[in-house]
């Protein structure tokens, strides 16, 4: 009997080591692919046991390596508001009264007012709006004289100066305030006339912030584009659509919380509330509140748990909602207004506590569209393994995207059983490709993976994904041995 244990064992420990080799040599075989001859990859794949003690890098490719991230940078972002704003943080955006003005106080919360989420709940970009309105008239208040918006809790810097500057009129790359709505955009809704006759348009919200200058005509391809002025919020609508859109058209504005105040006067008044002042803005009415100054009544709290702001971050990769929870840890760790530089700093501490190198990651933004982030597989892994590991476990992976079911993974690995068994963040930007995230094996066991891809060539990003889906196919199979 204990011939045949020792045999056991030393069978069960030469296939364990060959399945490693045999994940080497896979790996190794897909990172061979012509595409990949000048570009620059870093691979970490980490074993994470039960306890952390017990986690193991089986594998590992360049990956002290510090490399672009895209959009993998969410994963640090994400990971970091869990350590310092913590599961159950919530934010909070006041309506306050003082006197006969109404005053907005954002909290920085990039859902408010998000027509793509709320269009799931059966609410609209002005809901939370219109309630209060509703609320207001149910008191009796048929005036108010301004109505304030303070945004103090993020500085004034509405734009990265690492973004894009010919982008920025964008979905994604939204302008970033302390008082934020509809994702810091208007969307366009068309609907052909005659051909050759100027496209009707309906706007969500419905607002006087923005100037639209249509010059789009209905017939003809299906290209419709959207631009803004810089610095202004003239809109020109031009291009042809022979059909109209059921999905909306974007367009960002200019200065989001003078966009929300106006909104929401706008819908007082939609409401019969008479507003005899201005929309305006006044960052000091956020400080009176919370110091218990006397005048101010809190009218109506609008509360969204973090949870929903990550899980909007990973799965559907919002940069907005990423600056907006990293400019939040820079409020929370810094106790002033939150700004890119204290974001990245209260980041790196975070880093610089899980054991992470100083040389292994550089945080520029909190969303990944900066190309002056950089970060190695190796530190990624060690994020990701520490999130394993701890009680934030539940909420970081429940916003990642899921293998072909959700999120921007929903189209990945298709014709695979790996479908609902990866959960990860996706990343692009151009010539930069990545997926990290965690794999469940067939075998139960779970693994930590990061997968970076730098200088790959333009217009190559279905092979990259493609590679990729390779590797984390390669991790699943080694965890059950060949036969």
């Amino acid at each position: 009997m204990k011939h045949l244990l020792r045999f056991l064992v030393v069978a069960v420990l030469f296939c364990g080591s060959l399945s490693r080799a045999d994940l080497a040599g896979d790996i190794r075989a897909a990172l061979a692919d012509k595409l990949l001859q000048k570009a620059q990859v870093g691979v970490q794949v980490v074993e994470l046991g039960e306890r952390p003690e017990a986690a193991r890098t089986i594998f590992a490719h360049q990956a002290d390596l510090p490399l672009i991230p895209a959009s993998n940078q969410k994963l640090l972002t994400t990971a970091a508001a869990l350590e310092i704003l913590g599961e159950k943080f919530t934010f909070r955006t006041l309506l306050v009264q003082h006197g006969r003005d109404l005053v907005l106080i954002g909290d920085g919360d990039p859902t408010f007012g998000d027509a793509e989420m709320l269009r799931k709940a059966g609410w609209g970009v002005t809901t939370v709006f219109d309630n209060w309105a509703a609320q207001l008239t149910r008191q009796q208040v048929r005036t108010v004289a301004n109505v304030l918006v303070d945004d103090s809790v993020f500085d004034e810097v509405l734009v990265h100066p690492n973004w894009p500057a010919d982008q920025l009129h964008k979905r994604y790359v939204a302008q970033v305030a302390g008082m934020n709505l509809n994702a810091n955009c208007v969307d366009f809704f068309l609907q052909v006339r005659g051909a050759g006759e100027p496209v009707l348009f309906r706007m969500e919200p419905q607002t006087d912030y923005v100037r639209v200058q249509n010059s789009c005509m209905s017939g003809g391809n299906d290209a419709v584009w959207l631009s803004r002025q810089p610095g202004g919020n003239s809109v020109m609508l031009r291009g042809t659509t022979p059909t109209g859109n059921k999905e909306p058209v974007s367009v960002t504005v200019h200065d989001p919380a003078m966009f929300a105040a106006t909104v929401l006067a706008e819908r007082l008044a939609a409401a019969g509330i008479q507003v005899t002042g201005t929309a305006a803005r006044d960052r000091t009415v956020r400080q009176k509140v919370l110091q218990g100054e006397k005048g101010f009544s809190v009218v109506a709290v609008h509360e969204t748990p973090i949870a929903v702001v990550l899980a909007r971050t990973n799965k559907d990769s919002m940069n907005l909602y990423a600056e907006a929870l990293l400019k939040r840890m820079g409020f929370a760790a810094s106790g002033r207004s939150g700004s890119w530089e204290s974001g990245a700093a209260a980041v790196g501490g975070v880093l610089k506590r899980l054991g992470v190198d100083a040389g292994q990651a550089r945080i520029d933004d909190g969303c990944g569209l900066s190309r002056q982030n950089a970060v190695s597989a190796l530190a990624l892994c060690s994020v990701l393994s520490h999130c394993f590991h701890s009680a934030g476990r539940e909420a970081m992976m429940a916003s990642l995207a899921v293998a072909g079911q959700d999120g921007t993974l929903d189209k990945r690995f298709e014709g695979s059983d790996l479908r609902g068994r990866v959960l990860a963040k996706s990343g692009y930007i151009r010539q930069v490709s990545a997926l990290s995230g965690y794999l469940r094996a067939r075998n139960g066991s779970w693994y930590a993976f990061s997968i970076l891809m730098n200088n790959v060539p333009e217009g190559s990003n279905w092979r990259m994904k493609a590679i990729q889906e390779q590797i984390v196919a390669a991790i699943d199979a080694s965890a059950s041995p060949r036969r």
